[in-house]
């Protein structure tokens, strides 16, 4: 729905652009949060009609308001002063470097997913880098997967660019006991070293589409798990055990052994 709403409100200020660069902004700010809750209270066609030149960066990189206004448009719950900030960086390296428009930039990579990934992850040693900020290993490929499946854009490669892997995803194969271990794990070791390429390498050894894959995969984690509607999850089974986001939200940390745990063979 939203990105429907991003195409309609492109189209009644007549600005082709709008829809590609709303959606790259909004990406950078899909973390610390429930995502469905997150799109359903920014999906208002009003609302985007009111803040739609906070996703126009030759305005937002300018304006004395941009920061209240991106907070006033996603009311976040946890987000810090400074991801805020890069909201306002990001539009203007759009504008210096790209003509104010994502596409250039994709169009500086080939238009191929793979390159688009590897120049918006910032590294650590690659902090000082005047490029987009806020977009890692889990975002940067959010944002490909979405503009392959609404087909907002051509991009090449897409199928080889792997999941993004976010906590949905991470404590579902734990719960399932598809990843061992007993103690607080970081996050990126779980995601982006193990996961990522594990999922990557069983979708081409399996012929999966990874799209598709990922789509199930955030369903499962975002719906099932949820102690109201494990008897309906369907891999119920297979899961004795639902971990809190609590640890990955202030530390960063996949944690089985959290004290919010919730055993479902107790609860029955």
């Amino acid at each position: 729905k939203y990105i429907g709403l991003l195409k309609d409100v492109g189209q009644s200020i007549s600005d082709e652009r709008f829809p590609l660069n709303a959606l790259f902004l909004t990406t950078s700010m899909v973390f610390a949060e429930d995502t469905e809750r997150q799109f359903k209270r920014i999906s208002d066609p009003g609302k985007i009609e009111r803040s739609a030149w906070i996703f126009q960066p030759e305005v937002a990189s300018t304006s004395p308001i941009t920061e209240l206004a991106v907070t006033d448009f996603f009311n976040p719950g946890g987000y810090t002063t400074n991801s805020i900030k890069q909201w306002r960086h990001n539009c203007k390296i759009l504008v210096d470097k790209y003509a104010g428009d994502i596409r250039t930039f994709f169009q500086a990579n080939d238009n191929d997913a793979i390159k688009i990934i590897d120049s918006l992850v910032i590294h650590p040693r690659k902090k000082d880098k005047q490029e987009f900020r806020r977009f890692g290993p889990k975002l940067s490929r959010l944002l490909i997967q979405w503009v392959n499946q609404y087909e907002l854009y051509q991009l090449s490669n897409t199928d080889q660019v792997g999941l993004p892997v976010d906590f949905n995803v991470m404590r579902i194969r734990r719960q399932t006991n598809g990843l061992g271990f007993d103690e607080p794990q970081t996050a990126h070791d779980v995601g982006e070293k193990v996961l990522t390429p594990l999922l990557t390498k069983m979708s081409s050894d399996r012929g999966w589409n990874p799209r598709e894959v990922s789509e199930a995969l955030y369903i499962l984690g975002s719906r099932g798990c949820n102690p109201k509607r494990h008897d309906i999850c369907p891999v119920r089974d297979k899961c004795k055990m639902l971990i809190s986001r609590k640890p990955y939200d202030k530390n960063g940390l996949i944690d089985p052994v959290s004290a919010e745990i919730i055993n479902f063979e107790d609860n029955r």
